[in-house]
């Protein structure tokens, strides 16, 4: 009796010729993909353990392409990696805006330098 009492109320979830609502099909073209990046870890830590992978703080960088020996497996540490450390858990914006900081503080400390060996060599002449 309860299976057929089941029976008769689960009748109509595959009865699609029902027309209080309309039938719609949805098309989606997974090229443009929004939800993808939503599911993906947005932290410095979590993206390169993600995309590149981390065993025990090493990343193993052989299949990534050619480079030297001794950079082919880069140890990420907190204690010993100064940029790592203040950006482990920050998010992805927040990251990009850390490099280009670096980047700039680098390139005028190269400009520095540069200016240095030029006043040196004005000297020696």
């Amino acid at each position: 009796m309860y299976q057929k009492l089941m029976y008769q109320q689960e009748s109509g979830l595959f009865d699609f010729r029902r027309m209080e609502v309309s039938p719609l099909l949805l098309v989606i073209d997974r090229r443009d993909d929004p939800v993808t990046p939503l599911l993906n870890q947005w932290t410095y830590q979590a993206m390169v353990h993600e995309l590149i992978g981390i065993q025990d703080n090493k990343v193993d960088l052989r299949n990534i392409g050619k480079l030297p020996k001794d950079q082919q497996e880069v140890v990420l540490s907190s204690e010993e990696d100064a940029f790592f450390k203040a950006n482990m858990y920050e998010n992805f914006g927040d990251i990009g805006m850390n490099i280009k900081r670096l980047v700039d503080e680098f390139q005028q400390i190269s400009k520095s330098n540069q200016s240095i060996q030029t006043i040196g060599t004005c000297e020696r002449d």
